[in-house]
């Protein structure tokens, strides 16, 4: 069962659901839908880009690269934290490369550019999840009772925008800034700001309590601020 606003509100009021800052905090609107909550674009300073040209030297160490393509990515084995903490970087301030080519995603002043076929990683404003049981705590701890989805808001969609477009669901017991995958697939060049809302909130109650035992050492993002997935 989805939550409505008002359910949503109750929850984030009780400790069932983590919203911080509450949507309440906002400025109008106040950042409530009918069953959603928006998630706005967090410091310019967590945009980040894949830094090709040191992924593409470590596959050359490896022998794994050819002259002119995009380096691999073995998605069936590869550790993101690890991928992530040497090969991801800030989004240039430049709007050209070295070789005078332009780029598809750049910073200028507080605003990113990002122009058509442009990818970049963005965290969140705000930190979202639900409670997670401490194994160290010996009074009686609440189950989580509730998980999250994070989807796109649909008349960004129709510029083209894609947002967190692959793996939706927040799980019980995950809590974090989110990382939204962003990318340009429209006609346009897309501004994108600090504060901007680009994607909302869903909330469900689940069946039954998870076996949180489940969970342990399998999050790579767990309590995450940054798109490295670092905490």
């Amino acid at each position: 069962m989805y939550l409505s606003n008002r359910d949503i509100k109750w929850a984030i009021g009780c400790g069932k659901l983590i919203v911080e800052p509450r949507p309440e905090a906002h400025t109008p609107p106040k950042g409530y839908d009918e069953t959603a909550i928006d998630l706005h674009l967090g410091p310019i300073e967590t945009a980040k880009v894949w830094d090709l040209a040191s992924l593409a030297a470590s596959d050359a160490a490896r022998g794994a690269a050819s002259q002119g393509q995009a380096p691999e990515v073995h998605l069936g084995s590869f550790e993101y934290r690890t991928m992530a903490a040497g090969h991801l970087k800030p989004v240039p301030a430049q709007d050209k490369d070295t070789a005078g080519k332009p780029r598809l995603v750049y910073r200028r002043g507080d605003e990113i550019i990002v122009r058509q076929l442009g990818f970049l990683l963005w965290t969140t404003r705000e930190k979202v999840g639900t409670p997670a049981i401490d194994p160290e705590r010996m009074e009686p701890q609440r189950h989580p009772e509730l998980i999250c989805f994070v989807n796109a808001k649909s008349t960004k969609a129709r510029t083209g925008l894609m947002v967190h477009f692959t793996a939706p669901t927040i799980h019980a017991g995950w809590t974090g800034n989110i990382t939204l995958e962003i990318t340009n697939l429209g006609p346009f060049t897309f501004v994108l700001k600090e504060g901007d809302a680009l994607a909302q909130l869903t909330v469900a109650t689940i069946s039954s309590a998870p076996d949180m035992d489940l969970k342990q050492g399998r999050s790579q993002t767990q309590g995450q601020t940054d798109p490295s997935g670092a905490p």
